[in-house]
């Protein structure tokens, strides 16, 4: 008897007691106002039939389409609507600290993304952990654009200033802790738009454990 409770004591000690929390218990726990097209029994079976299918839709409670696109252990991406997306992390802070990043993406009439974090507990976190802060439009401008040698000074001011208004899109890569802004493209002509393609510069900032940084 006493080698069976030895046993069992010994079985118990080599379990891990740092298991982290997923992507799907994150969506779980959720609070509504920051998915209202949602409702907790749409995502429960929006999460049920995620892992069963490619793809699944729902019918949302605004009689849209709601789709959860991708789904990992830590990482999710949603459509709310045709016109609004969520992406969410999970990002390492220590041997079982975890911070959730979200980015919520307005897709029309033009993209534009803001990065939030919070606790697993789905407290907001005051830190922006890193990421650019909120810049005036002339800095968002200039960091994000970059002039080709073969470009004259002339042309490529020209270009610039379709970036009217100056707006911003973020993005994570589905298996690694790495996002990356761009600008988001104005509604031009086919050529103008390969020509505004060719000075923008995108900025990736890989998540290190403590905070992300530029890569």
């Amino acid at each position: 008897m006493k080698l069976l409770v030895f046993i069992f004591l010994l079985f118990c000690s080599i379990i891990p007691t740092n298991a982290q929390t997923s992507i799907k218990e994150i969506i779980n726990n959720m609070p509504e106002d920051m998915m209202p097209y949602i409702n907790n029994d749409q995502m429960a079976e929006l999460l049920e039939f995620t892992d069963k299918k490619d793809s699944v839709k729902i019918k949302n409670v605004f009689n849209g389409t709601s789709s959860i696109d991708s789904l990992s252990l830590n990482f999710a991406k949603i459509s709310l609507s045709k016109a609004t997306e969520l992406q969410l992390k999970l990002l390492p802070a220590g041997d079982t600290t975890q911070i959730v990043c979200v980015v919520k993406t307005i897709k029309k009439p033009l993209r534009e993304s803001t990065v939030k974090f919070y606790s697993t507990d789905w407290e907001s976190l005051n830190s922006e952990f890193g990421l650019p802060e909120k810049l005036n439009t002339d800095s968002i401008l200039n960091m994000f654009v970059q002039r080709p040698d073969t470009m004259s000074e002339v042309k490529f001011k020209e270009l610039c200033n379709y970036f009217e208004p100056v707006m911003l899109t973020a993005n994570f890569e589905n298996n690694d802790n790495i996002i990356t802004f761009s600008l988001s493209l104005p509604f031009v002509q086919k050529d103008t738009y390969k020509e505004l393609n060719a000075i923008l510069k995108k900025i990736s900032f890989k998540w290190d454990g403590q905070k992300f940084k530029k890569c």
